[in-house]
């Protein structure tokens, strides 16, 4: 390996007070109601935040089987501090998990830039950052999920159900996670491949970045997403903003287009404006439509089919309509009943939480989605969105 292994463990351990300390700072830069969390929880935060991030430095230089074992370590203490937390910090637990969040994206940013300072090799650089995100997104599930099964037996017979499916989808977000990872894993490889070529093509190696960053992105806000499903509509549109759908499409398109591996799926997309604009968040429409057509890979038979996009604005009512259709091998009519609920799915291997999430964040922000089906013939995912005109 192009990198010496005691400097760079030194170099990460050394830096892990910087971490907590910009960190700190931009809690209490946040507002007063963060700044006095910190000041009450700082000696108990302090210690559980250090501890965290000196076993991660560890967990880099561990070897296969002892990471496997620290993963499953980190998962169980996740879902102990989480069962702590409820007991503890109920109240606060949206402040506590957003100051995880932001001390889990302060020390990636600082420590992918000591890896890139010290470690030559791309797929050196890139084992280590696979290890750093897969670590904060194991102890972050096992989080989520110590603090909502402490919760469910707290709250009335009303929200018992809700809080049931919160638990299982934060014990199952490799589901959700699994797309963008997909994506960040496989233009890594496309750059890996573009390096070795004798002439480098920087734009496309810039595009294909450019599009990594933003998984990433998505990534991180999947934390905050996964958070607004327990709220009710009204908070969460608040956090909404105006954006091109047509912007989320292209860049869809784009990824789903690289990661086909057959020849024999074809992906065609019709639209006809460059700028369609709605209300709502674009990060979590793109894992909408990345499930969606993810769904429909899976659907065909035999590696081969055809998946059309289409795109169109409705002046009256009003409306975007996305269609998404494929020639897959349909579901039967007796399921479609029960498409959107959760834990129901067709697939041998599904969770069935992906179009129950799907269907959530389509209706947060005023939208619908209907899903057509049939057996050997295909289906139909249709997406309406509020247009934004002005």
């Amino acid at each position: 390996m192009a990198y010496r292994k005691y400097e760079l463990r030194s170099s990460l351990t050394q830096v892990i007070p910087l971490i907590l300390t910009t960190h700190y700072q931009s809690a209490v830069n946040r507002n007063a109601v963060f700044a006095e969390f910190l000041e009450t929880y700082k000696e108990t935060l302090d210690f559980t935040f250090t501890t965290t991030l000196t076993r991660m430095v560890e967990a880099l230089f561990m070897g296969p089987i002892e990471y496997k074992e620290y993963l499953n370590y980190l998962e169980k203490k996740g879902i102990e501090q989480g069962e702590y937390t409820a007991d503890i910090y109920s109240d606060q637990f949206e402040i506590l998990l957003e100051m995880s969040k932001d001390l889990n994206l302060t020390a990636q940013r600082t420590m992918f830039r000591i890896i890139e300072e010290n470690v030559d090799h791309a797929e050196d650089r890139l084992f280590f950052h696979d290890r750093i995100m897969e670590c904060n997104w194991t102890c972050f599930a096992g989080f989520a999920q110590g603090y909502l099964s402490n919760k469910k037996v707290e709250i009335d017979s009303l929200h018992e159900q809700k809080i049931a499916v919160m638990g299982q989808m934060a014990a199952g977000m490799a589901h959700e996670i699994r797309n963008p990872l997909s994506s960040i894993k496989g233009f890594a490889q496309l750059v890996n491949h573009r390096l070795a070529e004798p002439e480098l093509k920087v734009n496309e190696l810039r595009a294909y970045m450019d599009i990594t960053i933003k998984e990433i992105d998505a990534l991180n806000g999947l934390v905050t997403d996964f958070l607004i499903l327990s709220r009710k509509g009204d908070a969460a549109q608040k956090e909404g903003t105006v954006f091109n759908v047509m912007e989320v499409i292209h860049r869809v398109n784009h990824i789903v287009n690289q990661l086909i591996l057959s020849d024999d799926i074809t992906l065609s997309l019709e639209y006809y404006q460059d700028e369609i604009r709605s209300f709502g968040r674009a990060s979590q429409l793109e894992q909408v439509f990345l499930n969606i057509l993810k769904n429909s890979i899976d659907s065909f038979e035999g590696g081969r089919g055809q998946i059309d996009i289409a795109v169109a604005a409705v002046p009256d009512p009003g409306e975007i309509v996305l269609s998404f259709k494929d020639n897959g091998a349909g579901i039967p009519k007796d399921k479609l009943s029960s498409i959107f609920d959760p834990f129901f799915t067709t697939k041998p291997k599904g969770t069935g939480i992906g179009l129950s999430i799907c269907k959530q964040l389509i209706e947060m922000y005023g939208g619908r989605i209907r899903i057509d089906s049939e057996v050997q013939a295909g289906t139909t995912v249709s997406v309406t969105l509020p247009w934004v005109r002005e």
